[in-house]
């Protein structure tokens, strides 16, 4: 294989079954923040509804799963990174210190704050329109009801 410096040069090819993609053209397809905000929204709404219910496994899980969308989101878009891992060290440890603590009263004040912080960065990005808010009724697809 013909070097040029320290970068071989070759092509990968991803073959997805249906087409093949260079790492280039797979590159342009992965999610931005556009894409992977409306999850994350709806893993902290079912969050939310699940700390409501007092369901710690649930509200814990909801958490966590969203926690790994943000960390993918910084990592697609290291503009984000360091304010993003900011939020998740500072404000979301808050709502996930509340749920282990199984403090409700505690978990609706840090959940507040939480929100209140992620549309104060929405702003700080140019995006004050972005005003994220808890529903006003549970996700239908979920039983917030704890088990037991």
């Amino acid at each position: 294989m013909p070097v040029t410096g320290d970068v071989p040069e070759h092509d990968h090819v991803v073959d997805t079954g249906k087409s093949e993609l260079s790492l280039d053209e797979l590159g342009h397809i992965q999610p931005g923040l556009a894409r992977i905000m409306p999850e994350i929204g709806s893993r902290i709404w079912k969050c939310y509804y699940a700390g409501k219910a007092q369901n710690q496994p649930l509200a814990r899980f909801q958490l966590k799963e969203a926690v790994n969308l943000m960390e993918m989101g910084a990592f697609v878009r290291p503009k984000y990174d360091e304010n993003m891992h900011k939020f998740i060290a500072e404000d979301l440890e808050q709502v996930k210190q509340a749920i282990e603590a199984s403090d409700w009263d505690k978990f609706e004040t840090a959940f507040q704050n939480m929100v209140d912080q992620a549309n104060s960065y929405h702003a700080l990005y140019d995006k004050p329109w972005l005003r994220w808010k808890v529903p006003d009724e549970p996700p239908p697809d979920l039983d917030m009801t704890p088990l037991g």
